[in-house]
Parts: C-alpha cells; structure tokens; sequence
C-alpha cells in the first residue's frame, strides 16, 4: 500500500460542491491526508473553467450541483474535451440514492464513488485503495495518454505477470486496448480468463461486442440477453442490444431495447438523442418527441448540446400536428414554438442553424395552416440563404421545398435549373426528382382547378359545349378529382336534356363514373353522385344502350 500523505502531497486536486459547508469539510480532510494543491469549484460551470485551464490529477465532484451542469455533465465533458487523462482519477461523491439519478453517470465510468456522509477514515482508506491501483497502473495510462497503445498494450500484459491481484483492472483495461486496436479475437480470450473462474458483466459485454464486430451478431445478442436476466440494470448492454438490432436491420426491436435503457438511465443525453433518432426514422412521433425533448433539457448544460435536437424536436412535433388543432394541442405548439425562440437565441450568427430553423418553423405553420406565417418563415430561410457563402446542395433543396409548399413555383425552378447547372451527386439529384415531380403535380393541380373554374362559370352561363371542353380538359390528367369528374358528367347530361341525344358524350359519362368508382353515403358528394348517375341510366336507356 502506499504512503497516502507522500502520494497526495504533489497531486492537483479540485473539488466541486455548491455547497460550502461540504467543500470546507472535504477540502480539511484532504488536507489531513496531506494534500497540498487544492482548488474548490461552487458549480459546473466554474469547475469546467477550471479543469480547462489546469491539468488536475484528481477531481472529487458532488452528483447534485443545483442549477447548471451537474457532476454527471462534468465527467462528460471532462470525457469529451480529453481534459481528463487516463492518469487523472475522477471520484463522484453523491448522497442521492434515486437509482436514475447516478446510473448516467456510472455509465461514463468515474473511477470511483463515494456515498456522503464518509468519514476521514473511510476517505483515507478509499483514497488508499484507489490511489495504490493506479500507481501500479501509471506506465499503462501515461501510453494511453500518449496515445502509444501498442506500447499499453505491452505495458498492461507485462503487468498480468507482476500483479496477479490487478486481474480485474488489468483485464477491464486490455479488453478495451484490444478493442480498440480491433483485435477482437485477443480481446475474447482475456475476457475469457476472467469469466472461466467468475460471471463478470462487464467481461460478457465486451466479449458480446467482439463477436458483434466479428460477424456473429446473433451469438452477441444472445450473450447480451443472458447477461441481461443476471444484471437487468445493465443499460449498456441494452444499447449493445439496439446497436446490433439495428444493423441487422430490425429498427423497431432497436428501440425498444433503448426505450428500456432509457427507463432505467434517464439522464444520459447521448442514449435520449439515439432513442430520437431511431424512433423518428421508426415513424414512431411520439417516442421520438419524448426523447429529443429530453435530449433538449440535458443537453442545455452538457458538452452534447446541438441544434439538432431542437431540430429533430420540432419535427417530431409537427408530425402530430392538424391544422386547427391549436386549443387541442396548445401546449405541444407553445413548446415547439420555444424551441424555434430558443434556436435564434443561442445559435445566432451560424447561419446554417439559422436557415434550418427557418425551413422547419415554415414546415410547422404550413401543417397548421397558417400560410401567411409560413410564406413569412421561407422568406427568413431565403434572406439567410443568400448571406450564406457556399450554400450546400441540401440547403438549396430545402429552399425548393419551402418555395414549392408555400406557393412559389417560379421561384422554385429557377432554383432547380440553378441545381442541375451545378451539377449534384446521386443522392441529392433522386431528390431534386422527387421535388420536380411534386412540382409538377402541384402545377397540375393548379391547372386543373383553374380548367374547372372555367368550366363552372360556362355552365352557371349555360354555355354547356364550353363548359364542356373546359372540364374534358381537366378530366384529361389523371390528377383530377371526383368533384372534376362530377361537373364533367353533369355539364354533359344537361347538354344532352337541352339538345339532342349524344351516345359519344353518354360514352364519356360512363368513362368518368368507372373513374369515380363506387362512392360511400358518408361522402358529402354522394346525394349528387346517386342524382346523376340515376339521369345517366334514364338517357342510356332511352338510346337504347
């Protein structure tokens, strides 16, 4: 065992607590211990501040910070910044005994917890423990440090040797070494030494990846399963689970393996943002709302903060949405609607954030009907797009888009002819098609309501050869729709009882009515339907048809 006083004289150590009481207490005890370089932190923010500027050997952060970043978010992005080195030792202390609460950060594997209120003996003998594990372990975490693995690798097996007590640790750390160097089949045999005298989660979940990565994703998953009846709060092995899954092709059983983590580990962004994800890909809205709104809230304070969210957030929104629905869903619109506040308020100046905010609020009114206020959201888009140097091809498909669903077809092929002029890859030309044709449709569309326009004022006039021509026209493109079909049908009959008898128009007549087909009493057209229908078995019979 070591010397704690010798060890702890020379080391950098922070401690973060909002409480001051609890800082001062731990702040004396580790200066009893002999500590000699200590700085205190009152929240995540501040401790953040710190660990960027400091290189720190050991950091003691409570779980529960109050506002802001809590410890969990701490070890995050002490993870994510590589500011916490392999060297360094990271203590959660938390007094919280809600399993949700410290689940998430477990998952990012401090290299220890202690559990308020401890004693000074109960820290000197922890602190005991941990510190003379990772004194034997330096020479392997200053190669991982410098980024050396090969030479860890070496180190750590080396170490198997000398320290037979640091099986565990040793294995834990030569798995993931493996791993990462992808030398799947080395990684199983040492967690196989492990697991041949004692069931190990952790060994079992390693070994399960290995086979996953080495093509025998039913054997990992069967393996996941296993482990998961002997520890059934095992949230990684549930990721595992849906990661396999979902290469497999299986979507919806992915995420209901994440939808399962998610209940037991609620705070850990990165699962909530992949839950949204798959879940929206899934069609699943609702899941994907769920969890992309906790993605928001978490990430607010966390490194994992992305616009995305707030993004992939209000779409999943939208697809619930109706137009008129506002009293029904006020609630659901009001948060949508923060989002946007919230997007333009923390992401001004990048325009690209500014421009998908745009195009996804425009989308938004468009589903609820409010077209003014959706014309106004592509017009913001199209103020940002022009500031925007070298706008993507995906940006300027976007604005197609939002020209074509707010009325503005002119605007939208000049922006196609602009596209294909550019040249695009595949992916992006499929879709430049699929807009073209929804274009094409719309103008269709467009065209046909202004024939039947025509045509209805011929008829109100009783001009029924031009009232005629004008719906004949409409009807031609199979776009048309019953109520065409039913003006074209009637023009025709009542050309025939003011004139003479027609067999060619009666012949038209039964084309249209084959076009319509059968018509429920629940349509509001169906009173008219009968009453035409019943008029063109009358004159067909009486042409002896």
């Amino acid at each position: 065992m070591i010397n704690l006083e010798h060890a702890l004289q020379d080391k950098r150590i922070l401690i973060v607590d909002d409480l001051v009481e609890a800082r001062s207490s731990l702040k004396k005890m580790l200066t009893l211990l002999g500590a000699q370089h200590l700085d205190t932190a009152t929240d995540g923010r501040e401790a953040m501040d710190f660990i960027m500027e400091k290189d720190y050997d050991i950091v003691f952060s409570d779980y529960n910070l109050g506002k802001g970043k809590d410890g969990q978010q701490i070890l995050e992005e002490a993870r994510y910044t590589h500011r916490l080195r392999a060297s360094s030792l990271f203590i959660l202390v938390t007094g919280e005994n809600a399993v949700d609460m410290v689940m998430g950060a477990l998952e990012y594997e401090p290299d220890n917890y202690i559990t308020k209120p401890f004693t000074l003996n109960m820290l000197r003998e922890r602190l005991t423990r941990i510190m003379t594990t990772k004194l034997k372990l330096a020479e392997v975490d200053a190669s991982i440090d410098a980024e050396q693995i090969d030479n860890a690798i070496d180190q750590a097996e080396a170490l198997q040797g000398r320290y037979p007590k640091l099986e565990i640790p040793l294995i834990r750390v030569l798995g993931k070494l493996y791993i990462r160097q992808q030398r799947y089949a080395e990684a199983i045999k040492v967690y196989s030494t492990l697991l041949n005298k004692r069931s190990v989660s952790w060994a079992r979940l390693g070994q399960a990846i290995c086979m996953h990565f080495m093509g025998d994703s039913d054997s990992a998953l069967a393996l996941l399963r296993r482990t998961l009846i002997d520890h059934p709060m095992y949230v990684q092995c549930y990721d595992w689970c849906a990661i396999i899954l979902n290469s497999m092709g299986k979507a919806k059983e992915a995420q209901k393996e994440l939808e399962k983590a998610v209940e037991i580990s609620p705070k850990a962004v990165l699962r909530q943002m992949e839950l949204g994800r798959l879940a929206y890909e899934n069609q699943d809205y609702p899941v994907a709302e769920a969890a992309f709104e906790q993605a928001m809230r978490l990430g607010r304070f966390s490194c994992y903060k992305t616009s995305h969210n707030y993004l992939q957030f209000s779409s999943a929104v939208r697809h619930m949405l109706k137009p008129g629905s506002e009293r029904s869903q006020k609630l659901r619109i009001e948060k949508v609607l923060r989002a946007f506040d919230e997007l333009r308020q923390d992401y001004a100046g990048q325009d690209s954030v500014m421009f998908e905010t745009s195009i996804v609020e425009g989308k938004t009114h468009k589903t609820l009907g409010n077209e003014d206020k959706a014309r106004d959201s592509a017009k913001q888009a199209e103020n940002v797009l022009k500031r925007m140097k070298n706008p993507s091809h995906e940006h300027q498909l976007q604005m197609t888009e939002a020209y074509i669903d707010t009325g503005q077809h002119v605007k939208a092929k000049d922006m196609m002819r602009k596209l294909k002029a550019e040249g695009m890859n595949d992916k992006d030309l499929r879709q430049l098609q699929v807009l073209e044709s929804n274009l094409n449709q719309m103008s269709i569309r467009d065209h046909t309501a202004q024939l039947n326009a025509r045509g209805v004022g011929h008829y109100e006039k009783g001009e029924f050869p031009q009232a005629i021509e004008a719906f004949d026209q409409a009807a031609d493109y199979e776009e048309a729709g019953i109520s065409v079909l039913l003006n074209a049908i009637q023009a025709k009959i009542s050309l025939i009882e003011n004139t003479q008898m027609d067999v060619a128009q009666l012949k038209d007549c039964y084309q249209y009515f084959q076009r319509i087909g059968p018509m429920g009493d629940n349509d509001e057209r169906y009173e008219r339907y009968e009453r035409l229908k019943n008029s063109f078995t009358r004159l067909k019979r009486a042409a002896g048809l």
